[in-house]
């Protein structure tokens, strides 16, 4: 497999800023919950703001209603109704600023993925679900060895039973029913050399057709499937190419995709892994997001630069309006109601895709 050289990184800004004008604002707060009913506009003229490595836009979602929602590592969370942003940050009542991932449950309510737990959203009111800390940390019955301690949700999913599944810094996965979390991998991935903790970062959950659910570990803990009674773990003596895993997605038909940090893709469809890297035409091997689109197309994108391919099941292409490599370090394709296509990512890139340009959504363009 070849390795990837380490690309310098492209500085992009994005600053959704936002005026108080006409602003009505009510924030009360009763344990963990706010009150908010929040209109801002977007002011066009204002300072741009320059942003760093950390500024990171992590992922996008089209809510039920048609709205998009934005989540980042340092501004909180952005909602867009295809003319106005809001901003949503904790002081509004978000449980952090530093936002790893959103969904929409099946009742409607959003749910964030935060440095400070679980998040949930109506509307109008946060409520934090923090993830149970233990007063004395329990060890591995194995080695004898405890798990890194965190708050840090990073990947989450509803299940077909209408269940949580959380993904964390670190601490391995919780299943989370609405009222009770229940901790599983916790001593599973890389045991670090210097104070023998485990650390396995789940970075993705993805849920199969039969109901398994399927968890990346970005910490050598390679890919884990549940059945709903035993975890199976998948490793590089197994035969994945690669065991720090990034991103998953299930498309179409079914079939499960996962995006390696330096190996390129790795394919799971009736029982078999299979395996594909730049010597197949992928544009790069370190894959951190998956978007499908109507006619079965899959996007691929990644940290680095040239990163965006398109597959059809047998070629990988560069897509074309991207001749200028505007869209590197990615975090994340998805679409809007009108079927454009969004790509956010490192450096507050925010970028839309309407079927024949490339709109920068950031405030300032590349220089």
């Amino acid at each position: 497999m070849t390795k990837l050289s380490t690309s310098l990184l492209l500085c992009i800004l994005l600053i959704i800023a936002t005026s108080c004008t006409g602003q009505q604002k009510k924030i009360t707060k009763n344990n963990n919950t706010f009150q908010n009913d929040k209109t801002l506009l977007v002011d066009h003229n204002a300072k741009p703001q320059n942003h760093d490595a950390r500024d990171v836009v992590t992922n996008g979602l089209l809510d039920k209603k048609g709205t998009m929602w934005f989540t980042t590592l340092t501004e909180g969370v952005y909602k867009y109704d295809g003319v106005t942003f809001i901003n949503y940050t904790t002081n509004d009542g978000l449980c952090s600023n530093k936002v790893n991932a959103v969904i929409e449950g099946r009742n409607g309510l959003l749910w964030f993925a935060t440095a400070k737990g679980l998040c949930s959203f109506n509307g109008k009111t946060f409520i934090n679900y923090p993830l149970p800390q233990e007063a004395i940390p329990s060890v591995s019955k194995d080695t004898g060895f405890r798990s890194r301690v965190t708050e840090e949700v990073l990947s989450l999913i509803q299940d077909k039973s209408g269940d949580f599944w959380l993904g964390t810094m670190a601490g391995g996965a919780y299943h989370f029913d609405g009222k009770t979390f229940t901790s599983y991998l916790k001593f599973k991935g890389r045991i670090h050399p210097d104070d023998k903790v485990y650390n396995n970062v789940i970075q993705s959950i993805v849920e199969d057709n039969a109901g398994n659910i399927w968890f990346t570990s970005q910490t050598h803990g390679g890919i884990t499937r549940y059945d709903g009674k035993v975890f199976e773990n998948f490793s590089l003596e197994d035969g994945l190419t690669d065991d720090m895993i990034f991103s998953s997605f299930k498309d179409q038909n079914g079939t499960l995709w996962f995006g390696t940090l330096d190996n390129g893709l790795i394919c799971y469809t009736k029982g078999t892994f299979s395996f594909y890297n730049e010597t197949d035409g992928l544009n790069n091997n370190m894959v951190s997001c998956f978007y499908q689109d109507d006619s079965g197309k899959l996007w691929i994108g990644s940290f680095r630069e040239s990163s965006v391919s398109w597959f059809d099941g047998n070629t990988f292409t560069s897509v074309p309006f991207d001749s200028e490599h505007k869209l590197v370090e990615l975090r994340f394709i998805t679409q809007d109601s009108n079927k454009n296509v969004w790509f956010g990512g490192r450096y507050g890139l925010l970028y839309r895709y309407d079927g024949k340009d490339l709109t920068d959504f950031t405030q300032l363009k590349r220089g």
